[in-house]
């Protein structure tokens, strides 16, 4: 094991076996911007892996600065909640990791295996907790616990919304409705008050009671028992699909310089929509930065698996861009003639 130093990132991310090349990416993006005298302790949550996949996702992370440590966590404990066809029952282990943890981690980069960074986690690991107990991004298409009230512009914005109140019901959970709404993929969190306040179990709990009401698995439940107990992060270290979503910055939640940088610059790009770069057809902005980081990986042949019915699917795919495209534009043109009524 690597000897513990000022300058040591402790971070987690897991993953299953569908999700193994995307996680050698991830990580050996991570290393690949880590500076030259920083170390880096990662624990793996083992999400179904194979041995052999583990050999090679062992080989893809080799560098001196690096300290591999598996875990094998129960998942029994978590079979039973919802999944979706591009979400398994891994997302759920981020909520057991601080006690799956040695009891000496204090605090915790916790990432998603669906990632490219690109910046140096030991800026993010130096941010201070104070007396939150999280670091988050807001969330780009559901920014507030209900948009509507929390902003004056919802008007404009709600066209792009994925979800205008993503806890439906707050109000009897006594959220505020301006409260911010954090994407759960990129977190830093203080493990030891989430062992101590059992941060995991109140989440499972949560989900459990409100299971007619929960929108994006674990993530609702973690805005829930988190609302008002953490700090919202430059949104350049989670630069999620909802940074695309908008025509302009005057649509978005942020401000103008903010929505140019998260765009051109982000600090860790998130894959989170459902079409990803190792998919066939995937038109996302950074998706040849994850082709150059597979050649960096035990991966390195790898190919995106043409389609059976390509030409269909192919022809569906380019029309929805289209359609996509279509709207914006139209969007875009409406707004600047009502900007010079």
């Amino acid at each position: 094991m690597l000897s513990a130093t000022n300058n040591e990132v402790v971070a987690a991310t897991g993953a299953d076996e569908g999700y193994a090349l995307p996680l050698a990416v991830t990580v050996r993006s991570a290393i690949d911007s880590l500076s030259a005298d920083a170390r880096l302790r990662l624990f793996i949550i083992d999400g179904g892996l194979s041995p052999e996949t583990r050999d090679r996702l062992e080989a893809s992370w080799q560098d001196p600065r690096v300290c591999i440590e598996w875990v094998d966590p129960d998942i029994g404990a978590v079979e039973h909640l919802p999944v979706s066809d591009h979400v398994s029952t891994t997302c759920y282990l981020r909520l057991m990791l601080p006690e799956c943890l040695p009891g000496d981690i204090g605090k915790l980069i916790y990432f998603d295996a669906d990632m490219l960074i690109r910046r140096d986690l030991t800026e993010l690991y130096a941010e201070p907790l104070g007396d939150d107990l999280a670091l988050a991004v807001q969330e780009m298409t559901a920014p507030w616990i209900d948009s509507e009230l929390a902003t004056a512009d919802y008007p404009r914005r709600h066209p792009y919304l994925s979800a205008a109140r993503p806890v439906a019901n707050y109000r009897e959970l006594g959220l505020r409705p301006e409260a911010m709404y954090f994407n759960s993929g990129l977190l830093v969190i203080d493990a030891a008050r989430w062992r101590r306040e059992d941060v995991g179990g109140r989440v499972f709990d949560c989900l459990e009671a409100n299971r007619d009401h929960v929108l994006w698995w674990d993530q609702y439940g973690l805005n829930v028992v988190l609302s008002d107990q953490w700090r919202a992060l430059d949104p350049r270290w989670n630069q999620t699909a909802g940074a695309f979503a908008y025509p302009s910055w005057r649509e978005s939640p942020l401000g103008e310089e903010a929505f140019r940088n998260l765009r051109r610059d982000p600090w860790i790009v998130h894959y989170c929509s459902p079409t990803k770069p190792w998919h066939y057809f995937c038109d996302h902005p950074f998706r040849k930065d994850f082709y150059r980081a597979v050649r960096r990986t035990e991966w390195r042949d790898w190919r995106p698996e043409r389609p059976e019915g390509v030409l269909p699917l192919g022809y569906e795919f380019y029309r929805q861009k289209l359609q996509r495209e279509f709207k914006r534009v139209r969007a875009s043109t409406i707004g600047r003639l009502r900007r010079a009524a």
